[in-house]
């Protein structure tokens, strides 16, 4: 694990055979922790390779590992944790789900989608990420027409229905 601007980064085992522009360096690992633990501080890893240094990509984050990148991302969102998120109803704000691993498949609005399990995934909907999000889906994977505003409703009831 990998902390970098207060989130998170988890390693994926995969190595990319790529060449990083300079202008995608952000940084280096600067201290670690031991591996047992989780990084509390910018740019500290539970990994070693102080001095090592990693860069933004498209998938998430690239650290320079035994000379070849590996490729880190953010936590993956889970059903518990969108059970507990769901308690904070109307105060939900994209900043709840900022940690997590998502995509942007918007287009006119501002939409971020969550894969969550085999069954579910998250979408959140609005104008930007700024104002109020217009809309925190829990949607079923196998009908997009099967889906709650997690701030309005049960998320529990609504995954023991289906």
């Amino acid at each position: 694990m990998l902390m970098i601007e207060d989130h998170l980064y988890l390693d994926t085992g995969e190595r990319i055979s790529i060449e990083i522009d300079d202008s995608y360096l952000m940084g280096i690992i600067t201290s670690q922790v031991a591996d047992s633990e989780i990084p509390v501080k910018n740019d500290q890893s539970n990994f070693g390779y102080v001095g090592a240094q990693y860069a933004s990509y498209k998938e998430g984050i690239v650290v320079m590992i035994d000379n070849q990148w590996q490729l880190f991302r953010k936590e993956k969102l889970t059903l518990e944790k969108v059970i507990e998120l769901s308690h904070k109803g109307q105060e939900l704000s994209w900043n709840d789900f900022e940690s997590y691993d998502s995509t942007e498949i918007g287009s006119g609005l501002y939409i971020l989608r969550y894969g969550i399990d085999e069954s579910y995934y998250l979408l959140i909907g609005g104008n930007n990420p700024r104002g109020k999000p217009a809309y925190i889906r829990l949607v079923k994977v196998d009908n997009s027409e099967s889906y709650i505003d997690i701030r309005e409703n049960n998320v529990e009831e609504f995954i023991q229905s289906n």
